[in-house]
């Protein structure tokens, strides 16, 4: 494949950062806006305007420090603070070495199909699934089971309903 050129190329910057206009990347896909830190190459976002289907029109954020988002101030408690919605594919969230950490007054995990037949909720592990609370509470329409290759305890200290 040739090296695209964009003879429409804008740039503006100096040694603290730059902003670009038809960036072409190392990997000849171009850029319709690019903004970059003078002192790290890596630190940039983009909007892409060539590439696959899932970069083609897509944005880029990369930072080699923490990426931090801070929204809502003056939204109103019924209303979302961040809101994400990939209208179509699915939305990853991925901490190679680290820890998926979320804290909020409640939790609400809903899997609904559009359909109204689909929506599991999938929970794997390779060592543990702790569940700690006051009150636990499991029920199953259709059914529930509980399976152990090896020992399965029930214990009611005080009482117990089988």
């Amino acid at each position: 494949m040739s090296e695209k050129k964009n003879a429409h190329a804008l740039r503006y910057g100096n040694a603290d950062g730059e902003i670009q206009f038809g960036h072409i990347h190392d990997d000849n896909e171009m850029s319709s806006v690019m903004l970059r830190d003078g002192d790290a190459f890596n630190h940039y976002i983009t909007l892409e305007k060539t590439g696959k289907e899932h970069r083609k029109h897509g944005t880029i954020c990369v930072s080699p420090g923490s990426f931090q988002v801070r929204a809502g101030e003056k939204v109103k408690e019924e209303w979302p603070g961040i809101f994400l919605d990939a209208v179509n594919g699915d939305i990853i969230i991925r901490a190679n070495k680290g820890k998926i950490r979320m804290e909020a007054v409640d939790i609400h995990l809903h899997a609904k199909g559009s359909d109204g037949t689909k929506g599991s909720v999938v929970v794997d592990a390779n060592e543990k699934f702790i569940v700690a609370a006051q009150i636990i509470d499991i029920s199953g329409k259709a059914s529930s089971k509980f399976f152990s290759e090896k020992t399965v305890e029930i214990i009611g200290n005080q009482l117990l309903n089988i």
